[in-house]
């Protein structure tokens, strides 16, 4: 929002400078003002001063022999003080490097092809600028994230890292740029919490970052953020790492220990992935032993349940049971029919008990 904010405003300053209302121009330069100082209050870096960096710039190209490439770019110094970020940091070594043969020979060579073998040359290059007294050191720095970005454009990650380590965000004429290569050289190294904290700062300033950096970010955040040690996902992302590395030639003891670490992963989780499918399969097993059970019992006839053993002759003290309802007068048929009625529902020694009680009862009666 506050960029488009920005931009209708430049527009409106446009409109004005041509219809002849300079004297809006103010107004809108103090709206411009008061939206930075409100980003620069939510957030916990700023954007530098264009002004202040072309006065050093200038200052530097003074410092310089006097001569019409050194002229030229003091004269096109002016045209960085409506850039930010990358596009600033680009004319800073574009303009140095007019009036500088140092940074100009690194400038040339990041031009052409960048590479693992040309990286020697490209590392002499830069010392070639570092050693050099007569450039300031806050242009050394500059130089130092403009290499580092040429690196990681070209997938050099640890050597772009090792330099931006280097640095900080207050050296630097451009913190969008050194905050976003830092964190995709974290992110392609899997330094997932290196990683995070650097993307959480570059995206304090959101709304005022490049949509190419701004939508890069948010995509790496939400890439890494879920990573876990030992997953499957850091697995793969160390085997495309290793393969990167191995594409760069690099064949060193660092690859080998890479992949060495992916072997001892996998096995690891192998090792995790065999536990559960055994702790699944005897899960399964007690389920089905235990549903073999229920059905078991389920299915048994009530005989067969196991019981107390009932011991003894069944012999009784006779009882006069009276003669008009004497069991040894029913006949045989309603006898037996009784005999089942009370002892149907009742296990077979239960049932031998009772008809040997009343057999014996018929017995006495008679």
């Amino acid at each position: 929002m506050a960029r488009q904010v920005r931009w209708i405003l430049r527009a409106f300053c446009s409109f004005a400078l041509t219809s002849g209302g300079t004297a809006m121009i103010g107004n809108v330069a103090e709206q411009a003002a008061a939206s930075d100082n409100v980003l620069q209050k939510a957030s916990t870096w700023n954007w530098p001063e264009n002004s202040a960096i072309i006065a050093r710039l200038n200052t530097f190209l003074d410092s310089l022999p006097p001569g019409k490439e050194v002229s030229d770019a003091k004269l096109k110094s002016s045209e960085l003080s409506a850039i930010r970020g990358v596009g600033l940091l680009e004319g800073i070594i574009r303009l140095s490097a007019e009036g500088d043969t140092s940074i100009r020979k690194m400038s040339d060579l990041l031009s052409t092809e960048v590479s693992a073998e040309t990286m020697p040359d490209i590392e002499s290059a830069l010392s070639s600028v570092l050693a050099n007294g007569g450039i300031p050191d806050w242009l050394k720095s500059d130089c130092q994230l403009w290499v580092s970005r040429c690196l990681v454009q070209n997938a050099l990650y640890d050597e772009a890292l090792n330099k931006l380590q280097l640095l900080s965000i207050e050296t630097v004429s451009d913190p969008s740029t050194y905050l976003f290569n830092l964190a995709v050289c974290q992110h392609h190294l899997l330094q997932r919490d290196e990683c995070v904290l650097s993307l959480g700062k570059l995206l304090e300033r959101e709304i005022d970052l490049p949509t190419r950096y701004a939508i890069t970010a948010r995509l790496m955040e939400a890439d890494i953020k879920p990573l876990k040690e030992d997953s499957l996902d850091e697995i793969s992302r160390l085997m495309n790492d290793v393969e990167r590395r191995l594409a760069l030639g690099r064949t060193g003891k660092m690859v080998r220990d890479k992949q060495q670490a992916i072997i001892d992963k996998l096995d690891k989780s192998i090792d995790q992935i065999e536990q559960q499918m055994q702790q699944q399969q005897q899960q399964q097993k007690q389920k089905k032993q235990q549903q073999q059970k229920q059905n078991q019992d389920q299915s048994k006839p009530q005989d067969q349940v196991p019981t107390e053993e009932v011991k003894g002759p069944g012999e009784i003290d006779s009882k006069d049971i009276g003669n008009s309802a004497s069991w040894g007068n029913l006949p045989p048929a309603q006898r037996q029919e009784a005999l089942q009625n009370m002892t149907k529902d009742l296990p077979s020694h239960y049932r031998e008990v009772i008809e040997a009680y009343f057999k014996r009862l018929s017995t006495t009666n008679k």
